[in-house]
């Protein structure tokens, strides 16, 4: 079910900014070296060619997941996810494009 909103919220992307502003204190809750890597992982998504806000926010919900359980484990980003991170984010970006998701409607009803 979605939240009415109203037309200034819409407009000016208030939910959108407390959002964000809630996982930027997310991110500073998790300590100077995750945060760094937080930093560093923000910086690449928005140039990934994500486009949606729901796609950012979706992407940056589990990557604070990530981290957030990286610092409880005391390991490093790496240690979940692999070396190649740009390749790991690139493909949580590609799950979520519009072209993968015709794709996957395409090849549902073709099936069918």
């Amino acid at each position: 079910m979605t939240e009415q909103r109203n037309i200034f919220d819409r407009m000016l992307g208030l939910e959108e900014k407390r959002t964000f502003r809630e996982f930027e204190v997310r991110a500073k809750a998790l300590g100077a070296d995750y945060y760094e890597d937080y930093v560093q992982l923000k910086d690449y998504i928005w140039l990934s060619g994500a486009t949606r806000w729901k796609d950012f926010k979706f992407i940056f919900d589990q990557i604070l997941d990530l981290l957030e359980e990286c610092a409880v484990q005391k390991r490093q980003l790496t240690d979940l996810i692999g070396a190649d991170v740009a390749a790991f984010i690139d493909q949580m970006i590609e799950s979520k494009s519009w072209e993968d998701k015709q794709r996957r409607k395409l090849n549902k009803a073709v099936k069918k």
